[in-house]
């Protein structure tokens, strides 16, 4: 019997199925679906996820996909087809599709406020090593502009399936973004004005503190955690504080390795 034919009987099975799957389940997709190959897991709960299906609807998924297979002994890709396939008829199927965790104006803002507090951060911190104001130059505005330009992009739904798609394309990405930046700091060196280090420094640690309060309120408690049938996620504070509060980590080891290569230079 083919797996589409009997789809809701395993899931009725899934769900209430009690045992050794569902033992190993504690919120972690390859504990859910250990008998699904790794790549159909995750190529299904990425298009899930792209579809915006909440945690606990491609946790009941995934359970659906784990029983038939632990039980038949075909893969996944033999049983169900190509996960991207199967992951959209899942979503229209259970009317799944924008129930959970999905980027919002909120997400975009709290977003670029820390991504330009890191940068003020980073600019203040490098002006406090060398004991000089904050130089602010043609170059430094525009590579910045470019920067906010892509990391709104990035957002986009249609950008994340193609880089999701195209994998291959994220590698060069980093590359080409610090050559750019590289290149108008070089040709467009000349400074436009000077800010003090104080006010920088303030500016930067404000709209950080701005992006951890909008990413607090928006998140939910359970961080849209895939999690099996039946089962609460186990989300701890720290997963929470964490999720929150990227940008301030992300600003420490900027900082970090400023002062280090400062150390080096000097």
């Amino acid at each position: 019997m083919d797996a589409r034919d009997t789809r809701h009987t395993s899931d009725t099975k899934g769900t209430r199925a009690t045992g050794p799957i569902v033992e190993r389940i504690f919120g972690d997709p390859g504990s859910i679906a250990p008998s699904v190959e790794k790549a159909w897991r995750d190529d299904f709960i990425l298009e899930l996820r792209l579809r915006s299906v909440n945690g606990q609807a491609i946790g009941d998924a995934l359970m659906t996909v784990e029983t038939h297979v632990a039980e038949s002994g075909a893969s996944a890709h033999e049983a169900f087809g190509q996960p991207k396939a199967y992951a959209g008829e899942i979503a229209s199927a259970t009317a799944a599709a924008g129930s959970g965790w999905a980027v919002s104006a909120t997400t975009i803002a709290g977003s670029l406020l820390g991504l330009l507090g890191m940068f003020l951060s980073v600019a203040a911190f490098t002006g406090w090593l060398e004991g000089e104001p904050v130089e602010v130059s043609t170059g430094g505005l525009v590579g910045f502009g470019l920067v906010i330009l892509l990391a709104s992009t990035a957002f986009f739904t249609a950008t994340l399936r193609l880089l999701a798609e195209h994998r291959w394309i994220v590698l060069p990405i980093p590359a080409l973004l610090v050559g750019a930046l590289v290149g108008l700091f070089v040709l467009l060196e000349e400074p436009l004005f000077e800010l003090p280090v104080p006010a920088v420094a303030a500016a930067g640690i404000i709209l950080l503190v701005a992006s951890v309060a909008l990413s607090w309120a928006e998140q939910p408690a359970d961080l849209d955690q895939v999690s099996a049938p039946g089962r609460k996620p186990s989300v701890s504070t720290f997963s929470q504080v964490a999720a929150a509060a990227i940008f301030p980590l992300m600003t420490l080891v900027l900082l970090l390795l400023t002062w280090v290569l400062h150390l080096i230079v000097t």
